[in-house]
């Protein structure tokens, strides 16, 4: 529906965090009733679990709840609500770098050991740009292997991290190609350090938090007791029907790169403050905003991805971990601010992702085969694997299938102890997708498990050949050829 379609004629009841808000318009109406409905239907029958909120001009049209906090305990999330950002704060970080810009201490075009002088490795310091850094052409990789491996307690300070990368060679000439890159944030972090004077948390409160009224954003240390936070929940393979926090697989406090805590209405607060330009100028905000270099299905520019759905420009940014998955997106044209804010596994953030598009701005490929693809996941669950065949023939030249939303479900089944189905997904996986690793992996775990064992066996065989230094597997394999 259109702009010149609004009639204000009804009057739409949505929950603020003190008071309701009225919003007077059929044409929102249309828009967030059935996100609303479809959302609760989600929780109640995926485990949806996080906050959502839709801004028009500014204001919250839309804010819900859902799933828990705390899971055990069955503390609900709340619209105030605190979770874990993932790699949104990289936003932050890059704005915290353009104010250096603007403000004449840094150039998008200086090298890193023009600012970090005793920076250890020189082929870094010699020849990556802030430019590279922000847009992940450096060609510096990451460091969660190495952290993984360590107490992370240990790491409260942004140099904290730098031992566990400083050493590594850049994968590529930098600049000459794009992969994404937490180390490279983390140098920003030092780089802003440098130059600011002030501990990187304290300067991005200063000059991000503050300004822009974010009261309850903060990269917090989380062996401290801090109130209202989600923990992240995660499935797991090794104790099927089992949930997993993931207080021991992410950080203890956020970095540069990612790992900070916020709500639904602060991240409002940021995406207004950003449009309104009181943290950057209008041209400062706009090159921050504007994609550099291809990313995904769209762009990336200075810690923004950019994307356009039907002529509609998307900017902001996704986060996910273990456990975690998020996304800010603002519709400049035409004036929406989306923030999804979840805390259990990342399927149900797609689903969410990709209906507010499709309500916002119509439907397009990605979107349309993401519900293509779920469409055949119920199918074959109802139907069998026959049956799903049957109907991907016959659409073949209309849809895509999407390769991961496959493999998210198969696990899901397999965690709920649906051996069979699992095996259905993964097997449409490995017919349409031969090249699609994990799902020989977790199809030889769904037979291992329903007591198949020379099944297990020739499809873990398979996956070695493709992942031939997974120590894991290697021993699964070993114990199952006894």
């Amino acid at each position: 529906m259109t702009t010149r379609q609004i009639y204000f004629i009804t009057t739409i009841f949505f929950t603020a965090i003190l008071q309701p808000i009225v919003v007077q318009s059929q044409n929102l109406g249309s828009i967030v009733n059935p996100i609303s409905l479809h959302l609760k239907k989600l929780e109640k029958e995926n485990n949806l679990s996080g906050v959502v909120l839709i801004a028009k001009n500014g204001k919250p049209i839309y804010r819900e709840a859902f799933g828990f906090a705390n899971l055990p305990d069955r503390i609900k999330n709340k619209q105030d609500t605190k979770f874990n950002l993932a790699s949104i704060n990289k936003m932050f970080t890059a704005m915290a770098i353009m104010q250096l810009v603007e403000s004449g201490k840094i150039s998008l075009q200086d090298k890193v050991g023009q600012y970090l002088l005793d920076y250890p490795n020189k082929t870094i310091a010699d020849s990556v740009t802030i430019h590279q850094l922000l847009t992940h052409t450096s060609g510096m990789s990451s460091f969660w292997e190495e952290y993984d491996k360590l107490a992370k307690v240990n790491f409260k300070t942004v140099s904290d991290y730098l031992p566990l990368f400083v050493n590594k060679k850049p994968a590529f000439t930098p600049g000459s190609d794009f992969l994404y890159s937490n180390s490279g944030y983390i140098v920003l972090g030092l780089i802003i350090e440098k130059v600011s004077g002030q501990n990187y948390f304290d300067f991005v409160k200063d000059h991000i938090y503050k300004p822009a009224k974010m009261i309850n954003t903060d990269a917090y240390e989380l062996d401290n007791a801090i109130p209202n936070l989600a923990t992240g929940y995660t499935m797991s393979l090794e104790e099927p029907g089992q949930w997993k926090n993931n207080i021991f697989s992410n950080l203890a406090k956020g970095t540069p790169a990612g790992g900070g805590y916020s709500t639904v209405d602060d991240l409002l607060s940021f995406a207004n403050a950003l449009q309104n330009n009181i943290l950057l100028s209008k041209e400062s905000a706009t090159l921050c905003t504007s994609g550099k270099v291809k990313y995904r299905e769209g762009m990336y520019g200075y810690g923004f991805e950019e994307n356009t759905i039907n002529g509609h420009r998307i900017i902001g940014h996704t986060g996910g971990h273990d456990g975690i998955a998020c996304e800010l997106m603002i519709y400049p044209d035409l004036g929406y601010t989306v923030v999804i804010l979840t805390n259990s596994e990342v399927e149900n953030y797609w689903e969410v992702s990709n209906l507010i598009k499709k309500q916002l701005v119509g439907s397009a490929p990605s979107i349309d085969n993401f519900f293509y693809t779920k469409d055949i996941i119920k199918t074959i669950y109802n139907k069998g694997y026959e049956a799903g065949i049957k109907t991907i023939e016959q659409n073949s030249k209309k849809y895509s299938l999407r390769e991961n939303l496959i493999e998210r479900y198969g696990y899901k089944l397999l965690f709920e102890k649906k051996t069979n189905q699992a095996i259905d997904l993964f097997k449409v996986n490995i017919q349409f997708f031969p090249n699609s690793t994990y799902a020989y992996y977790y199809i030889s775990e769904a037979y291992r498990v329903s007591g198949q064992k020379k099944q297990a066996i020739e499809y873990l065989k398979l996956y070695l050949e493709k992942e031939p230094e997974d120590n894991d597997a290697k021993l699964k394999y070993k114990l199952l050829m006894k």
